[in-house]
């Protein structure tokens, strides 16, 4: 998505694309757990389970994920869920620092 160029409009967050889930069989009961829709794969391929990572996107630089579910009433419900935490500000120490030791 790097050569996708922002929109215009002020009130734009982002754009991304799903696809029908590939992984979900409507015939199999245990999958019907399991988004309809995912994002489009990426280019690069998991060593693990030999299958294309997802094309995540940012919003104000945290890094998000979407899927979506066909409802009964053939409505779509779209999720979407952090997936990191981006260049937010650094995490305040529990406690202040101690001072040196005196001797």
């Amino acid at each position: 998505m790097a050569d996708f160029k922002k929109p215009q409009d002020p009130n734009w967050v982002a754009t991304f694309s799903l696809k029908r889930n590939a992984d979900k069989n409507p015939q199999d009961p245990s999958t019907n757990n399991r988004p309809d829709l995912v994002l489009t794969d990426s280019d690069k391929i998991n060593a693990k389970t030999n299958k294309p990572y997802r094309k995540n996107f940012t919003i104000d630089d945290v890094w998000m994920e979407a899927s979506a579910y066909i409802q009964e009433d053939k409505s779509l419900k779209i999720t979407i869920k952090k997936t990191g935490t981006g260049n937010g500000a650094a995490a305040q120490p529990a406690s202040p620092p101690l001072e040196e030791a005196p001797w």
